[in-house]
């Protein structure tokens, strides 16, 4: 099975202001029911904004299915959604209702949107449209009524110039978009979230008492978190499992942390996730190359954000990528 069904109250930890005024968002979508598409890195809490947008809309009383779309074989993808008819190919034993009818009346959320198989868009495209489907091997026209959330931690605009998602389907999911930082961009939440799960954990594993001394917490503030949240989740629980004392310093879950080796190009530039240093000599023309590009690989290629930090709009950056040309200058 590879979805699931969500119940409760969601918790999104946080004091940063742009991130409240997200949340905000959310729950002005969520109030009128319109579609929305969640983007931004994986560990982000897509996922429980999602939740939260259920739990905030006028459907809470009804399901809230969700299913991850790069988690399901290519030839599953079709019965994951609308299901299918006792019969319809070996190992259909009975009927199986999928993703869309359960979700009925309800919430229906596509995790990993950027994942869904070429052939199967077009199909899609039309239950989202309509709001009808059949089911596998099924002659039936089953109606349903959901109301849609998408999330990708991809650039659909990028897989739509590729050919790798449709268009039609990138603007029908496409009503109204948000995206999530990455917590390296909302470094004051980093206490908040230690704190919440040091607690969390120590409750769960009956570890009471357990604090993070000054330096670790330094070290978790000057850490990127590629993984954002849900790193930080996973080394503050393995810290409240493995440490043998109550106060973790620094060299407890030092270890742990993912390291960004530095990268060389051709140019003779140094990078590494923070800085650029370039020989004097370099033309100002190669510096705002090599800083687009350093920025680009800084937030995964996200060029809503890129152009954010670099202070462009998302069309100025365009047009100095096509300038520039695509290439990636700095290994990524």
């Amino acid at each position: 099975m590879k979805h699931e069904i969500y119940t409760g109250k969601p918790i999104f930890l946080t004091q940063d202001d742009i991130v409240k005024n997200l949340l905000e968002k959310v729950k002005q979508v969520a109030r009128v029911g319109a579609t929305l598409l969640l983007t931004g890195e994986n560990g982000t809490g897509k996922e429980v904004l999602a939740r939260m947008y259920h739990y905030f809309s006028k459907r809470n009383d009804k399901p809230m299915v969700a299913v991850n779309c790069g988690a399901i074989p290519d030839e599953l993808v079709e019965s994951e959604l609308f299901g299918h008819e006792k019969g319809a190919f070996t190992g259909a034993y009975e009927q199986k209702k999928g993703c869309f009818e359960l979700a009925d009346g309800g919430t229906l959320f596509l995790d990993e949107i950027g994942e869904m198989p070429l052939n199967m868009q077009v199909k899609l495209l039309r239950a989202v449209e309509t709001g009808t489907f059949r089911r596998v091997g099924g002659k039936q026209e089953i109606q349903v009524d959901v109301n849609l959330i998408s999330a990708t931690n991809k650039i659909l605009m990028d897989q739509v110039k590729s050919g790798s998602f449709r268009e039609d389907l990138y603007y029908r999911i496409n009503v109204i978009e948000l995206y999530v930082p990455p917590l390296r961009h909302r470094k004051g939440d980093i206490p908040l979230l230690v704190n919440f799960y040091s607690n969390y954990f120590s409750e769960l594993y009956a570890r009471e008492g357990i604090q993070f001394g000054e330096d670790c917490m330094n070290m978790f503030m000057e850490h990127d978190w590629p993984g954002n949240v849900r790193e930080l989740r996973n080394v503050v629980e393995r810290s409240v499992v493995l440490s043998e004392d109550r106060l973790i310093r620094s060299e407890a879950v030092s270890p742990w942390f993912q390291k960004k080796a530095k990268s060389y190009n051709a140019g003779g530039v140094v990078a590494d996730s923070k800085f650029l240093h370039i020989p004097i000599g370099t033309s100002l023309e190669e510096i705002e190359r090599k800083v687009i590009d350093q920025t680009l690989n800084s937030v995964d290629n996200n060029k809503t954000e890129a152009a954010k930090i670099l202070g462009f709009t998302r069309k100025t950056l365009h047009n100095k990528l096509d300038k520039y040309g695509k290439e990636m200058l700095v290994t990524r």
